[in-house]
């Protein structure tokens, strides 16, 4: 048992003024008229009903997609959002209009396209918020929410699991930060109102309300993957795998005011990272030697357990079951997934192995705690494991998976979800034929981010949801056990 409280550096946390109100769910209704040089719906409308409607109305709609009204704009279509409130840039009504490959749509199927002017009135619109003529912002009160890190291109897509619908745009740039900031991972308060963020080249770890308004920020040398103590006011931060010398440190940061402790975990290159709830206790792991650490801040004391090995384990991530009875850790460089009984603290040796497929990564449970989803970043595949029985259940594979990185489950446990990152690997890093091909070719979206949605009945992926480039880390309100 070692002293863990070695080093504290409090950090003031930095208010920021300028977060944009453009991306929140919170808007008033407001009568469209009364902003002077937005176009209303009414305008827009007429504009589909000259250009689209005549294919895109009635009970079979082309592609699915009714454009005959503002409920039907709304409503999209099965595979896909039409409109992104407060972002046209990356709304697919205003993308199939103008960027598409071979002529803009419906141009390329020899039908009248919409003409510059139509265009601009449609990009006000969305920019201004797709408002009905009656001031209504689309998606304004979204159910349980789904948080996607898009690691490549600075945003945060943020997916309504009622729907299975991407809502809004979080976009990094618009608040100050640079396109390589590195979104990475993300956890949410219990209740919904707040989540966090951490961006690695940023070297910060953002705090956002429920309306998505930066309120606070923290920094921190190469945060990465994130744990929130749903018991207490802590989140834990521990370090990036692509720091190549971080500090043997994890941030454990007040959430209430963002304050931060820095606290030693004896271990090089600390990256996993879980918490068990109901005792406080935090468990990390490290990407370079086969040693997982158990921490109690109450008691001030660290546990080091030496997994043994012939060779580095490469720990990715870390998973609490619901009832805080087991965890599970998933290694990159020995594709295992390690059970550890928690009833058996300090042991902190593991009670079973279970092989899976190349490099797991990011592990959840299923609410009722019988089952755990880790996507396969090198198998281009999610390895579903039976808690009950500690094998693995079935092996999914489909359209995509590519690249798989992050992981999270609906409340009612009717929806695995994993994002990948979609990127062009070097040879032996990933099965080939890996890349997710999207269905359409815009020009410079061939490396699209994607989310799966995979029903945990039936073990299926149902829908693919597109999202900015690379997908990384997920996060959504975890619900409590009774």
């Amino acid at each position: 048992m070692q002293p863990i409280w070695t080093l504290s550096t409090a950090t003031i946390p930095i208010l920021i003024a300028f977060a944009s109100l453009a991306a929140g769910f919170e808007a008033s209704p407001v009568d469209h008229l009364a902003r002077a040089g937005v176009a209303g719906y009414p305008e827009v409308q007429q504009a589909l009903d000259r250009a689209c409607t005549s294919c895109h109305s009635g009970d079979a709609p082309a592609r699915g997609l009714r454009l005959d009204s503002w409920e039907h704009i709304v409503a999209g279509s099965e595979d896909r959002t039409a409109v992104i409130p407060f972002h046209a840039e990356r709304s697919p009504l205003l993308a199939l209009a103008t960027r598409l490959e071979g002529g803009p749509h419906p141009a390329e199927l020899g039908e009248a396209e919409l003409t510059e002017t139509e265009i601009e009135s449609i990009r006000a619109w969305i920019d201004d918020g797709a408002r009905s003529a009656e001031g209504e912002v689309p998606y304004s009160e979204p159910g349980q929410l789904l948080y996607v890190a898009n690691q490549g291109v600075a945003t945060v897509a943020i997916i309504d699991m009622g729907t299975n619908r991407v809502v809004r745009i979080i976009d990094l740039q618009e608040l100050g930060f640079p396109p390589n900031c590195m979104p990475h991972h993300i956890v949410v308060e219990p209740d919904g109102s707040h989540w966090y963020l951490s961006l690695i080249a940023a070297d910060v770890v953002l705090k956002f309300d429920r309306s998505n308004q930066l309120v606070a920020r923290l920094d921190i040398e190469r945060p990465g993957l994130l744990a929130l103590d749903p018991e207490s006011d802590l989140l834990y931060v521990a370090r990036s795998m692509v720091a190549v010398n971080p500090p043997s440190t994890i941030g454990v940061v007040r959430r209430t005011d963002m304050t931060m402790e820095q606290v030693d975990t004896f271990l090089p290159r600390p990256h996993a990272v879980a918490i068990r709830p109901g005792s406080a206790t935090v468990f990390t792991a490290s990407l370079a030697v086969n040693t997982v650490a158990a921490i109690d801040p109450l008691e001030e004391t660290v546990e080091l357990a030496d997994l043994g090995g012939d060779r580095p384990h490469t720990f990715i991530g870390l998973a609490v079951s619901p009832d805080a009875r087991w965890m599970v850790g998933t290694t990159e460089l020995t594709s295992q997934v390690f059970v550890f009984d928690l009833d058996r603290l300090p042991d902190m040796i593991p009670v079973d192995s279970i092989p899976v497929n190349p490099a797991p990564w990011h592990p959840v449970f299923t609410p009722d705690g019988r089952q755990v989803y880790v996507g396969n970043n090198w198998g281009n595949s999610v390895t579903v494991i039976d808690m009950e029985t500690r094998e693995v259940k079935t092996v999914i594979e489909g359209r995509g998976i590519a690249q798989p990185h992050g992981s999270a489950v609906s409340p009612d446990g009717k929806y695995a979800y994993v994002s990948s990152r979609n990127l062009e690997m070097p040879d032996g890093h990933s099965k080939a034929g890996h890349r997710y091909a999207p269905r359409y070719d815009l020009g410079d979206n061939a490396t699209a981010g994607t989310v799966v949605v995979i029903d945990t009945d039936t073990q299926e992926i149902v829908k693919v949801i597109e999202v900015p480039e690379y997908g990384s880390g997920l996060g959504t309100a975890a619900p409590r056990t009774p």
